[in-house]
């Protein structure tokens, strides 16, 4: 039932935020008002994220989940009320990302309660499969139907509030789950109440390394998120709703990178898992910058002159690269998210699970603010392809800094479970 209720609630997270970026794009024509959009979603996270973490440590985490949902019903309801305009897409956005903290946390908390200890790492990776799922048909399936087919935002908000209230009843199907005991292994540090994930995390190298590399991936997806609109009708030269089908490869990736992450999380160590990832995931970004270059490079080859006569509209040799380069990019996001979320799981305690999280999603959240806006704005300057490649370098700068500092926190998953016992 928790699988089923994040299903329905992230279709109608994704299609409601892929809705808003298609209608601000439709509005305003410029990638830095996307960016700004990217930002009204994910900052919530650094203030209602750290109250939802502690409010699912301390409260039914289940009767946050359902009391979430029901909010974003109301939200919808609201929004088909009062009519639709660019700033109340952003206020939309901001109110609806603060809400679904909630939700989202409390979910999170859930899992390692109900999942025992050496099942972690499989429940992790079905729980990313949900999400890539969920992702995939509202992105590539509701959004693009309902504003391009039927043409009616008003039925979006409808159908996606709908979503909502069946995952309010799936949560209430879950089950209470029992409450942790809050002395257990590894205590729970004093101080500040809205500082207790953080702390957490300093005083486990290996959490606050694992928790690094979760930030940096999310940051770096959050940027391109940012970017994608103007990256699919600029470099791919298609619509954007059309452009969706061009990024489900990634979800294929996703798929397939939690088949190999889940299996291999307990039993490779967890700083080659991580490198092996981010060296795949950079090499694939840099990859995205150049996409009609090298569809041109590999055309004049035999064996790829098909390149040259693909053209579906406007879809050509350069968006086939592309739908091929998002499979191992999507690979490569799950196994570092895996293989991160694993560590974290494995050695946060129970009680500090939901701060932990929080703390970990605000961190995503800061990385990202100013980037994500810079992006945008730089790519309606130089264009967003050299954007790409400047986000794909960073991200492999930062990456390496991390891991070279991370050596010897991985005691591997023999010493984990030692230590537990």
């Amino acid at each position: 039932m928790l699988s089923y209720t994040r299903f329905s609630s992230r279709v109608a997270q994704n299609a409601l935020n892929f809705g808003l970026v298609l209608l601000i794009t439709e509005e305003t024509g410029r990638a830095v008002y996307t960016s700004l959009l990217v930002l009204a979603l994910v900052v919530p996270s650094t203030v209602a994220g750290i109250v939802a973490g502690t409010a699912a440590d301390i409260l039914p985490k289940r009767l946050i989940v359902v009391l979430a949902d029901v909010t974003r019903v109301l939200l919808c309801v609201a929004f088909l009320r009062e009519g639709g305009s660019t700033v109340s897409y952003y206020a939309f956005a901001v109110l609806l990302a603060s809400t679904s903290q909630f939700a989202g946390t409390a979910e999170s908390a859930i899992l390692p309660a109900i999942v025992r200890r050496d099942e972690l790492a499989r429940a992790n990776a079905i729980s990313q499969a949900v999400g890539g799922a969920a992702q995939a048909i509202g992105l590539g399936v509701v959004t693009p139907v309902v504003l391009r087919l039927i043409e009616s935002r008003d039925v979006l908000f409808a159908i996606c509030a709908g979503l909502f209230a069946l995952a309010a009843v799936q949560a209430l199907l879950i089950g209470s789950t029992a409450a942790p005991d809050r002395r257990e292994v590894g205590g729970e540090p004093g101080g500040r109440w809205w500082t207790a994930g953080w702390r957490a995390m300093r005083s486990d190298r290996a959490v606050l390394h694992a928790a690094v590399e979760l930030t940096l991936i999310s940051a770096t997806v959050i940027i391109l998120s940012g970017l994608i609109p103007t990256y699919i009708t600029d470099v791919l030269g298609v619509r954007i709703d059309f452009g969706a089908i061009v990024l489900l490869p990634a979800v294929v990736g996703v798929a397939a990178g939690l088949r190999v992450a889940g299996f291999l999380a307990r039993r490779v160590p967890h700083s080659l898992l991580s490198s092996a990832g981010f060296v795949i995931f950079v090499s694939c970004l840099g990859l995205l910058a150049i996409v009609n270059q090298l569809a041109v490079f590999l055309g004049g080859f035999g064996m790829f002159s098909w390149l040259n006569s693909v053209s579906i509209g406007r879809f050509d040799g350069g968006g086939v690269i592309a739908m091929a380069v998002m499979l191992p990019l999507g690979f490569a996001y799950a196994v570092v998210s895996v293989a991160g979320q694993t560590v974290i799981d494995d050695r946060v305690p129970l009680s500090l699970r939901g701060r932990v999280g929080a703390t970990q999603a605000a961190m995503a959240a800061v990385a990202s603010s100013i980037p994500v806006v810079a992006a945008g704005a730089l790519s309606d300057v130089i264009g967003v392809a050299p954007v790409f490649a400047l986000v794909a370098l960073a991200t492999g700068a930062v990456a390496v800094a991390n891991l070279r500092s991370g050596r010897g926190a991985d005691r591997g998953p023999r010493a984990v479970e030692f230590a537990h016992r």
